[in-house]
């Protein structure tokens, strides 16, 4: 099981991104400063505690085990960013996301061990969750609000299996559009393949699918 998630900032998109993560089975924790926000999420995470998340000891004290991801959502107290950025990397989180308004807000950010930076005038709180709820997917297009083109490997139980046995379409709801298959013993790169209901998977596979996020984010394996 995936480690715990630790969500700093309690405004519209922190929100919104708990709850996300929450509803795909991520374990989440939820830090604000105003003890309201807190209590206003505390029945829809698994954790939620009031603090500063510049205090070192206190954040140090509250940063569940094996935390694998932070999003630092903050809202506009660039400061509390990046001291809170500064802090988690010392902490150790392996993955520190950062709210950042401008591309300079950004280029700091990177500086000081940020390891990705958002917009959220521009991305969604859905879109990130998605992405650290489902960290195997290799790449995610969101082409339509809610709906996205994935690129994921073949989870191992699958190998061997057909299209038709597996029934994803049935049961998720989502399309297998394309498979990307290495050319064995070849520097040519992968080729691309329509695929076919009865063609076994092999285990290098890369599935191209389709859907809606939420249907994509129940497919076990992926």
């Amino acid at each position: 099981m995936p480690g715990p998630v630790l969500v700093v900032g309690l405004g519209t998109f922190g929100r919104r991104f708990a709850a996300r993560l929450t509803e795909r089975g991520v374990d989440v924790m939820a830090i604000d400063r105003r003890r309201d926000l807190v209590e206003e999420v505390r029945e829809d995470v698994a954790h939620a505690v009031a603090l500063d998340s510049t205090d070192e000891e206190a954040l140090a004290a509250n940063i569940p085990e094996g935390t694998r991801a932070a999003m630092v959502a903050i809202g506009d107290d660039f400061e509390a960013i990046v001291l809170t950025t500064v802090l988690l990397k010392q902490l150790k989180v392996p993955l520190v996301i950062a709210r950042a308004p401008t591309t300079l807000a950004a280029r700091i950010l990177r500086r000081v061990g940020a390891d990705e930076t958002l917009n959220p005038e521009e991305e969604s709180a859905d879109r990130w969750a998605n992405r650290i709820a489902a960290p195997k997917f290799l790449n995610q297009i969101e082409f339509h609000e809610g709906y996205s083109l994935v690129e994921a490997p073949v989870p191992e139980d699958w190998v061997g299996k057909n299209l038709i046995e597996l029934r994803l379409r049935e049961k998720f709801l989502v399309h297998v559009v394309a498979i990307r298959r290495p050319r064995p013993e070849s520097d040519l790169p992968p080729r691309i393949e329509m695929p076919r209901p009865d063609q076994p998977l092999q285990a290098k596979d890369v599935l191209i699918l389709m859907g809606k996020d939420d249907d994509l984010g129940k497919i076990p394996g992926l």
